[in-house]
């Protein structure tokens, strides 16, 4: 009953339009990935995609937003998200990449979004490459035309071989519980982002054992990104790209997601698209229980089983029936190639001993 009354308490203060004062711009760009370009042989180019937001926050939704999820959740709102989740997208703006040797233009679309493909040569990567502890990346600075807003963006060199360990986000590393609307709500709009016992120290164990890349995937919107940075650096998480969503103006998409199998299809994607456009890399995944992982997961490894490495999914020890549900669906997977685990001490230091 009180998630009847959450979701209809959102439908109501999403459909709110606010005015845009003369509020707050900004910019956000995601990690991305780059990888070889197939056009030719020998390859000896790369290609990215760019991912980002250019918004502008609107004060009055914000603070209608603010003031009806202190009635739902209590006090404690992170104004912060709040201000991130009910701007609005700043529509058919120039943006530009400005530390290239040439400068790279886009507008934005009908919702502020950015989104274009690079190629970028060898000998312009080793003038910008950087080394991140766990493989190479380019750090880029993207700007607004004519504007004095501008953001750093990274993209991480994903070549053919290699480890990539794919994690889900949340109730995989962090702690979300979306069981329950109120839950989900209460831990993504109040206080600090809680993480899941010993994943950080796991995967800055296995990102230094394997030299690995991390790439991270969420159907949740990218404008929860600068909160996501921020815990990932707080627990000191290896850094990677992240694969997210957007939410146009904060509508009810967020409940269709949560209660909805829309998120099973964009996943899949995300998880196709890193494996075909790398030809030998190894791929370990890791998920949970509580939402579709387990059958996107199986149905990836039925299509890529010399690329699939492992498959982890976070359960709880004593769910009895999670533990049934996942003998069927990886009914035709061998046991060797999956796993369960609660917290990250349950996970093993050598991913290649069985």
């Amino acid at each position: 009953m009180v998630d009847i009354f959450v979701y209809f308490i959102f439908i109501f203060i999403t459909t709110i339009d606010g005015f845009l004062f003369d509020a707050n711009k900004g910019l956000i760009l995601l990690p991305s990935v780059a990888f070889r370009d197939r056009s030719k042989n020998p390859s000896i180019n790369w290609i990215f995609s760019n991912q980002g937001w250019y918004y502008q926050e609107d004060i009055l939704k914000a603070e209608e937003m603010e003031t009806t999820l202190q009635i739902v959740i209590g006090q404690n709102i992170n104004m912060n998200r709040i201000k991130l989740l009910s701007a609005e997208g700043r529509e058919h703006e120039t943006v530009c990449i400005d530390n290239f040797d040439k400068y790279i233009c886009t507008n934005t679309d009908d919702e502020g979004r950015i989104k274009f493909t690079i190629r970028i040569s060898d000998n312009e990567i080793n003038q910008f490459i950087q080394s991140d502890g766990n493989g190479a990346k380019i750090v880029y600075q993207m700007s607004v035309l004519n504007n004095d807003i501008h953001a750093t963006g990274e993209v991480y060199l994903c070549d053919d071989n290699g480890i990539t360990f794919l994690s889900d986000i949340d109730d995989t590393i962090k702690f979300t519980d979306v069981s329950s609307l109120l839950k989900i709500f209460r831990n993504t709009f109040s206080g600090n982002f809680k993480p899941i016992s010993g994943m950080s120290d796991i995967y800055r164990y296995w990102q230094n054992k394997y030299n690995a890349t991390f790439a991270y995937v969420t159907a949740l919107p990218d404008q929860l990104y600068p909160s996501f940075r921020k815990f990932f650096n707080r627990e000191k998480f290896p850094p990677g790209s992240f694969h997210m969503s957007h939410f146009a103006g904060f509508d009810n998409n967020i409940i269709a997601f949560y209660i909805s199998d829309t998120y099973r299809k964009y996943k899949t994607q995300i998880i196709s698209m890193l494996l075909n456009n790398t030809s030998k890399r190894i791929f370990i995944l890791l998920g949970d229980i509580f939402q579709k992982d387990p059958e996107i997961y199986a149905s990836i490894y039925m299509e890529y089983p010399n690329r699939i490495a492992k498959i982890f999914i976070r359960k709880y020890k004593n769910d009895i029936e999670g533990q049934q549900r996942l003998e069927r669906v990886f009914n035709n997977i061998s046991r060797e190639k999956w796993a369960t685990f609660e917290t990250g001490s349950d996970l093993p230091e050598d991913i290649f001993v069985t």
